[in-house]
């Protein structure tokens, strides 16, 4: 039995990559965990030459990643959200997941665990990357999501900045309340004197947030281990 994780963020040591492998860790099972940053996997280019064969002509490193999502029995990919969508690493290996596709539809009889951390739109990531493996015919036995460190915490002028991620989804904004302030209370104070896109004024009472330090988050990623070790 085998086990492939894969994450989609470029951070070293990152949120998305715990998960991942917490995930793999509870399978039981034989892993392989890929970081999608330190490979190269470009985008589908639309050649449609992968029709009849179901291998991808492009010369990339999905050539040998494609033939350990193959091998594996199970995949459980992760990514961080950036701009309310996953990130450009884990859109390019799902584009090209397309080639296993056609006329056989390859990967299904393979189970698939989707996970993505984030600030406010991560529920739709996950969502998102869990309808794109069911497209390919995969089983998706669970989705994940969790808070992560937003990226104005480490820039340096993030306490300053009006365009930061909180005031991008601010409910001035967007006319939503997406419950940032909420989910970063003991992270994030925004200041009195705080407008979205006109002036920044917050503090910052940790400057990360770690998946380690919250139990349910690591028991939710155990869960869906287990889960993948049951359907396989």
């Amino acid at each position: 039995m085998k086990v492939l994780g894969v994450s989609g963020s470029p951070t070293k040591n990152s949120n998305t990559d715990v998960l991942v492998k917490a995930v793999l860790d509870a399978t039981g099972a034989e892993t392989e965990f890929v970081k999608l940053s330190e490979i190269n996997v470009g985008p589908c280019i639309a050649c449609m030459k992968c029709v009849h064969t179901n291998v991808c002509v492009v010369h990339d490193d999905f050539r040998w990643l494609s033939e350990k999502v193959m091998e594996a029995d199970g995949i459980v990919i992760g990514s961080p959200t950036y701009y309310g969508a996953a990130s450009a690493f884990m859109k390019a290996f799902i584009e090209r997941l397309y080639s296993k596709r056609h006329l056989k539809l390859l990967l299904s009889k393979k189970v698939a665990v989707t996970l993505a951390v984030g600030v406010a739109s991560e529920q739709m990531v996950a969502q998102w990357m869990g309808d794109a493996l069911k497209a390919g015919g995969m089983e998706v036995v669970g989705t994940m999501t969790a808070k992560g460190t937003p990226c104005c915490f480490v820039c340096g002028p993030g306490e300053s900045c009006a365009f930061t991620i909180w005031n991008v989804y601010s409910k001035e904004l967007t006319g939503m309340d997406f419950g940032v302030e909420e989910a970063y209370e003991g992270y994030l104070e925004l200041l009195p004197d705080n407008k979205p896109y006109v002036n920044g004024s917050a503090r910052f009472l940790k400057s990360y947030r770690s998946v380690k330090d919250e139990p349910d988050v690591m028991a939710e990623a155990k869960k869906l281990g287990e889960l993948i070790k049951e359907r396989i």
